[in-house]
């Protein structure tokens, strides 16, 4: 089983008050930011980790390692699986029994010259395009590959050329989520995996939540 969860930060940036509600290694990751956005945005995304993790019983400063892709993984328990977004104002978190992965992104003007890093089908693709649609198809593919790469990388880098997320991959699906604000969201999880619409928070409702 599948969920996924996304909240959006309010324009008031979360209290300080309230990073005491973070786990250990997300306080950790926010006091090395100093840049406001980008703090405010991991911010949001320590708290709605938090909140889905009680929502399954999981203790809060249960034990998180890093491989070496920077994906962060549970140390003790193979039972769950999680996956951890967070882009602008949206941060974006899903939990299942089996590998997830999750991706969000601002669409923004992009010079399509980026795309030589995807697989030559997923260019094809891209180029047939009508040149106003391109943008947000080349965000189709980058949140997908980033969700694909969080999915199944284990300790191992793997290339955005490596496999075509556009026409199917043996074992997995995706999910897209047209957010409000030109923001796209992609899940990708195991195929036969039930994908429904994303619970959807607010800062507030997550604090509320977790001061409960």
């Amino acid at each position: 089983m599948t969920e996924v969860f996304v909240l959006k930060n309010s324009a008031t940036p979360l209290a300080e008050e309230h990073a005491e509600l973070l786990p250990r290694w997300r306080r950790r990751r926010l006091e090395r930011l100093r840049y406001a956005p980008a703090r405010e945005a991991s911010f949001g995304a320590g708290l709605l980790w938090r909140y889905v993790m009680e929502r399954h019983g999981v203790h809060p400063e249960e034990p998180v390692r890093f491989l070496q892709a920077g994906k962060p993984v549970f140390a003790q328990r193979d039972d769950l699986q999680f996956s951890l977004s967070h882009s602008g104002p949206y941060a974006m978190c899903a939990i299942s029994d089996d590998p997830v992965g999750v991706d969000v992104q601002q669409i923004k003007p992009i010079h399509m010259s980026v795309a030589r890093r995807f697989h030559f089908r997923e260019r094809d693709w891209l180029a047939e395009k009508p040149r106003d649609e391109q943008n947000h198809a080349f965000f189709q593919i980058w949140t997908r590959k980033e969700a694909w790469v969080k999915a199944v990388s284990q300790d191992q880098l793997l290339d955005l050329d490596q496999e075509d997320v556009i026409h199917g991959l043996d074992g997995w699906q995706f999910m897209e989520y047209d957010l409000d604000s030109g923001y796209l969201a992609a899940v990708c999880a195991r195929q036969g995996e039930k994908l429904g619409q994303p619970v959807v928070l607010t800062a507030e409702d997550v604090v509320a939540a977790l001061q409960g």
